[in-house]
């Protein structure tokens, strides 16, 4: 009976140990609630379908993101083998490195939707995660848009990141915010290097998180980049939530591809993982230019619930510069330049903003690189020295301009008909980014082109359709001089176009140069010195190099409507080529998502078996998405 007794018990120890294994519980229970087909899983591990066999993949370039061998491409077998690493036991030696820790915001979403109690899974410190959670103190997220500038390779599109807004924060306190920031760890500084690298994924991604007001002098104060805050209705426990899984994804390598996984998409995936369900990268499937992705956040219902503008220090100061008359701004521009004193403008109101302007104009320049920072300093004393003894007046508020995302559409199609080369013709254009300098200025910066990947093709009566160009960059910036700045206008493109007229083939070229631009009540004009490197097999050499002028005016003139301009001529290092031309392109927007455009094109070319005069006239539609 004693054996009996005995037997019963271990047999009873043995089924409730058995029964007592957490790990396979929390196992069996995910695999009953098919967690690993749940999106929010999908998010967590950043995985994407493939675009023709649907199979998922993930985005993250890294094996230490996965426990499963094969977890990149199964999402089943990382849910198993993450709960196994994260049922590993402590590590008081090491306790950054247990996998609660490597993982956080996934040991959340798992002990959450299995309710894995303490006893069940026991939680296990983290120092260094929770030393940076309560620095940052989340209890909500805004999302920034610093806009486009032209002239830095990594910031032409604009640029996306995030703002971890603080209990109780205050206008006067949010710039002691943290930011979370994605971008690519780019060694390039000029567009050409950079443009080549994003656009084939040669980039590594990286996730960094510093303070906002460092975000701020970066991007309003050195590089004069308007930004716009748009706040989001985050909770505190979805901005935790989003704060582990930007831990998560921090030390994982990401390729960076400038048009897709790039800084605004990472960051709305972001903020699917804090709110599941929301999706809102799921919108941006091809492409994820920062423009468009604010558009996308800002169309989500309810998400957004204030929007705030913060001028650069540029846009500033062409604020206070329109307040003065010529003369005032010129004695302002002297005192900033150090060729005049600050006493010497005297003490009535427009001396006070004279001073301002002078004030600001010096740490411009300052925080620019344009003065060294001694001469700086000294010239900011004396100007502050003169306006402290002066009262305080209204200087007005800088205008609050249209928000980038009433802007058009960054892809664009258009379809003309008309005559090129004396035959009647029709015409296609497709440019999947972003802007060029006869759209809509809405919700972008004046003066600035930026067309990536634009093709254009023809089709002549009697014969089928043909590349005219290939453009995978096509760049302009055409900035305005003034009496206080004096900025550097440039272009370049490279690809195939129809360098010798219609009756050639494409040939390669890389096209470009320094150039100026004047702005008069509402006319900018500008003149550039284009140079032109050409490869073409009805050449001497089969290339040929060139220089020379091209000027050009750009012209508001009515509403919706813009005229562009355009004449120039190249002197080519082959004396057999000789090539010049003109014109005129007429915008006038029909609505938001359409323009009417006509053209006129005219072209002279001369080569040793060719000097003819080519015309292309053009009246079509084009069409924003």
């Amino acid at each position: 009976m004693k054996i009996l007794i005995a037997l019963g018990t271990v047999l009873s120890l043995v089924a409730h140990s058995v029964q007592a294994d957490p790990l396979a519980d929390a196992q069996a229970a995910a695999r009953d609630a098919r967690l690993a087909d749940d999106p929010a899983w999908a998010d967590l591990l950043q995985y994407e379908p493939y675009p023709i066999t649907g199979h998922l993949r993930s985005l993250a370039d890294d094996t230490g993101f996965f426990n499963a061998p094969d977890g990149a491409r199964n999402p089943a077998a990382e849910l198993n083998a993450t709960l196994a690493r994260l049922f590993e036991p402590a590590r008081p030696q090491a306790p950054d490195e247990h996998p609660q820790c490597r993982f956080p915001a996934r040991h959340h979403w798992l002990r959450q939707r299995l309710a894995l109690s303490p006893a069940q899974l026991p939680e296990q410190p983290c120092p260094r995660l929770e030393k940076w959670a309560a620095e940052i103190n989340p209890a909500g997220v805004t999302l920034v848009f610093p806009s486009a500038y032209v002239n830095s390779p990594a910031s032409m599109f604009g640029h996306t990141l995030l703002r971890i807004d603080t209990p109780g924060q205050t206008e006067a306190t949010r710039l002691l915010a943290y930011t979370i920031n994605y971008a690519a760890k780019a060694d390039a500084t000029d567009g050409f290097t950079f443009a080549l690298k994003g656009l084939t994924g040669l980039y590594p991604g990286a996730l960094s998180s510093s303070p906002y007001y460092a975000k701020v002098r970066e991007y309003s104060d050195m590089e004069s980049r308007d930004v716009w805050e748009y706040r989001l209705n985050l909770t505190p426990a979805e901005t935790r939530q989003l704060l582990r899984h930007a831990w998560e994804i921090g030390a994982t390598r990401f390729d960076y591809w400038f048009f897709d996984e790039n800084c605004s998409y990472m960051i709305l995936r972001l903020l699917d993982v804090a709110r599941p369900g929301l999706r809102v990268a799921k919108q941006f499937y091809w492409t994820a230019i920062p423009v468009d992705t604010v558009k996308g956040v800002v169309a989500m219902p309810d998400l957004v619930t204030e929007i705030s503008f913060r001028p650069s220090t540029g846009t500033e100061l062409a604020h206070r510069a329109k307040r003065l008359d010529p003369a005032s701004l010129d004695a302002a521009v002297a005192v900033a330049d150090g060729r005049r004193t600050p006493q010497s403008l005297g003490t009535d109101t427009q001396a006070i903003e004279q001073l301002e302007f002078a004030d600001r104009l010096v740490s411009f320049r300052g925080h620019a690189g344009k003065l060294d920072q001694d001469d700086a300093l000294a010239r900011l004393k004396a100007i502050q020295i003169t306006r402290s003894q002066l009262p305080t007046i209204d200087t007005g508020v800088v205008p609050v301009p249209p928000r980038p995302e009433n802007g058009h559409a960054s892809g664009r199609f258009g379809l003309a008909a008309g005559g090129l080369d004396g035959a009647n013709a029709l015409f296609l254009d497709l440019r999947p980014a972003y802007h060029d300098l006869r759209d809509p200025e809405t919700g972008y910066a004046r003066g600035a082109q930026i067309r990536f990947l634009e093709l254009g093709a023809s089709q002549r009566e009697g014969q089928g359709w043909r590349l005219d160009r290939f453009l995978p960059v096509d760049i302009v910036s055409v900035a305005p001089r003034l009496s206080w700045t004096q900025p550097l206008s440039w272009k370049v493109r490279f690809g195939w176009e129809r360098v010798l007229g219609a009756r050639h083939a494409t040939g390669p070229m890389i096209a470009g140069g320094p150039g100026a631009a004047w702005e008069w009540k509402g006319l900018l004009g500008y003149v550039f010195l284009e140079n032109q490197l050409l490869g073409h097999g009805d050449l001497q050499k089969h290339w040929a190099i060139g220089s020379g002028p091209l000027a050009g005016l750009l012209w508001d003139v009515g509403a919706g409507k813009r005229l562009q301009l355009e004449a120039g001529r190249q002197w080519f290092n082959d004396r057999r080529l000789d090539r010049s031309a003109a014109r005129a392109h007429l915008r006038t927007r029909l609505s938001p998502r359409d323009n009417l455009v006509a053209g006129y094109e005219w072209m002279h070319i001369e080569l040793p078996d060719t000097d003819r005069q080519e015309r292309r006239l053009t009246v079509g539609w084009q069409h924003y998405f």
